[in-house]
C-alpha cells in the first residue's frame, strides 16, 4: 500500500489507541469548526453590517441548509466504511476502486441535491412558517447558498474517503485556506460593495467551490489516479456504491429526517418576536459548536472499528466505543462549562440586541450541563456504523428526536405557551434516543 499508507496516513489496526485517536479526531474538529463558520460568518456579517432582519432570515434557513448537508454527510460515512474496510485489509487495488466509486457517486449526489434545493426553496421556508418580514431576504440568501450547495456535498464526501484511509489532516489545511477565503469575501461583498445578504450567500459558494476542487486533487495525489470515472463506476461500482448506500443511506435518512423536523420545530418559534427568534437561531450556531468534538470523535470511532474489522482485528475494534466516549467527554464537558459561564459575551458577538443575547444565552445556559446525554448518543452510532450497523440506530433515532421530540412540543407549547419549552425539547429527543440505543445495543451485543 505504498501509494496509500503515506506518511499522513493513521493505521488504527496496530500501535497505541488513544494518542491516535486524538492525532485523527483533532484534525476533524478543526475542520468541522471551519466549515461551521461558514454559516456563522454569514450571521455576523449580516448581524453586524446589514440588520436584525437579515440575521432572522440568514438564522431560519440553518435549518433548511443543515438538512441536505445532514444527508449527504450521513452517505460519506458510508463511503468512509466501505473505503476503511478496504484500506485495514490491505489491498491497495480494491481501495483506489473503492475511492474512484464513492468520490463519483458524491459527484453526481451533490449536483441533484443542488437542483432540487433551488426548486423547493420556498416550499422549505414555507414549512419553517417564516414570517413575511423576513421572507424576501431569506428566499435570496437560500436560493444562492443551495446552488453552491453541490460543492459542499462532494468535499464532504472527499474527506469522508481521505479519513478512511487515514488522512485527516489534509481537509483540515483546505478549510483553513478557504475559510480565511469565505471571512474576506464576506467583508468585501457586504461591507465595500453593499451586496447586504445576497454577498454573503455568494461568498460561501465560491470559498465552498475552491475546497471542493482541492479536495479533488488530494485525492488524486493520493491514489495516483483520477478519483472522477462515470463510465466505469456504472459499470463496476454497483457493489461498492450498494455498500456505501446500505450504511450511508440510513445515516443520512436519519439525520435529514431529524433536520426536517427542526424545520417544524422553527415553526413554534416563529410564532415569537423577530429578536427571539434571531437569539434560538444564534444559540442553535452555538450549540452546533460545542457539539463539534463529540461528533469529531465518533466519525473517529467508526473509521478506527471498520479498520480493525477489515483487518479482523475485533478484540480491538470493540475498545473504539469507551476510547471515544472518555475524549468525548473529556473535551465536550469543559466547553459546555465555559460556555455556561459566558453565555452572554458569545451571543453578544452576533447581536448587540438585549433581547437577542437575552434568548440566545437562555437557550445556551439551559443546555450546557447536559451535553453529556448528546456525547454519549453520538459516541454509540459512530460506534455501531462502524460495524456497519444503521438501519434500526437510525429508525431509533427517528423516533427518539422526531416523534418524541413533537409529540412533547405538540403536547406542551400550547399549554405553556413559551420559548423556554423549546430549549427542554432538546434534553427530551436526546435522552429518548440514548435509552433506545442503549436497550438496542445490548440486545445486538453478542452478534457485534
Amino acid at each position: 500500500m505504498q501509494l496509500l499508507r503515506r506518511q499522513k496516513s493513521i493505521n488504527f489496526t496496530e500501535g497505541a489507541v488513544i494518542g491516535k485517536l486524538l492525532l485523527f479526531a483533532v484534525p476533524i474538529l478543526l475542520s468541522e469548526l471551519l466549515q461551521n463558520l461558514y454559516n456563522t460568518v454569514d450571521s455576523y456579517v449580516v448581524g453586524n453590517y446589514v440588520s436584525e432582519t437579515a440575521l432572522a432570515a440568514v438564522s431560519v434557513c440553518a435549518p433548511i441548509s443543515n438538512l441536505l448537508i445532514g444527508f449527504f454527510n450521513g452517505v460519506s460515512i458510508g463511503n468512509t466504511v466501505v473505503v476503511a474496510k478496504a484500506f485495514g485489509r490491505g489491498d491497495e487495488n480494491e481501495t483506489r476502486n473503492a475511492i474512484c466509486y464513492a468520490f463519483t457517486f458524491s459527484v453526481v449526489m451533490g449536483v441533484i441535491v443542488s437542483a432540487l434545493g433551488i426548486l423547493l426553496a420556498p416550499a422549505l421556508l414555507h414549512i419553517t412558517g417564516c414570517n413575511e418580514e423576513i421572507y424576501e431576504q431569506a428566499i435570496v440568501y437560500l436560493r444562492i447558498y443551495l446552488a453552491g450547495l453541490m460543492f459542499t456535498v462532494i468535499y464532504n464526501c472527499g474527506t469522508g474517503i481521505l479519513r478512511a484511509i487515514g488522512d485527516s489532516a489534509s481537509p483540515l489545511y483546505v478549510l483553513m485556506l478557504t475559510t480565511v477565503l469565505n471571512i474576506g469575501l464576506d467583508l468585501l461583498f457586504v461591507i465595500a460593495f453593499g451586496w447586504g445578504i445576497a454577498g454573503v450567500g455568494i461568498a460561501t459558494i465560491v470559498a465552498q467551490g475552491l475546497s471542493m476542487l482541492l479536495v479533488y486533487v488530494l485525492i488524486r495525489r493520493r491514489t495516483g489516479k483520477n478519483p472522477l470515472d462515470f463510465v466505469r463506476t456504472l459499470r463496476d461500482g454497483r457493489k461498492v456504491i450498494l455498500g456505501s448506500v446500505r450504511v450511508g443511506f440510513a445515516a443520512g435518512l436519519q439525520n435529514a429526517l431529524i433536520s426536517f423536523s427542526n424545520l417544524f420545530v422553527w415553526s413554534y418559534i416563529s410564532g415569537f418576536p423577530t429578536a427571539v427568534t434571531a437569539g434560538v437561531g444564534v444559540g442553535m450556531k452555538v450549540d452546533r459548536f460545542v457539539v463539534m468534538p463529540c461528533k469529531s470523535l465518533a466519525m473517529t470511532t467508526t473509521t478506527f472499528v471498520s479498520q480493525n474489522l477489515g483487518a479482523r482485528n475485533f478484540s480491538r475494534a470493540k475498545k473504539g466505543f469507551w476510547y471515544g466516549f472518555g475524549l468525548s467527554a473529556a473535551v465536550t464537558m469543559p466547553l459546555a462549562l465555559l460556555l455556561y459561564l459566558f453565555a452572554e459575551p458569545v451571543i453578544n458577538l452576533f447581536s448587540s440586541d438585549p433581547a437577542v443575547i437575552r434568548a440566545g444565552a437562555a437557550m445556551s445556559r439551559f443546555l450546557a450541563p447536559i451535553y453529556i446525554i448528546m456525547v454519549l448518543r453520538e459516541v454509540l452510532l459512530g460506534y455501531l456504523r462502524g460495524y456497519g450497523i444503521s438501519r434500526i440506530p437510525m429508525i431509533l433515532s427517528l423516533v427518539g428526536m422526531v416523534a418524541v421530540r413533537h409529540f412533547y412540543l405538540a403536547l406542551v407549547m400550547p399549554r405553556v405557551g413559551t420559548v423556554q419549552v423549546f430549549y427542554t425539547s432538546f434534553p427530551v429527543g436526546w435522552g429518548a434516543t440514548l435509552i433506545l440505543l442503549l436497550v438496542f445495543t445490548m440486545i445486538v451485543r453478542k452478534r457485534m
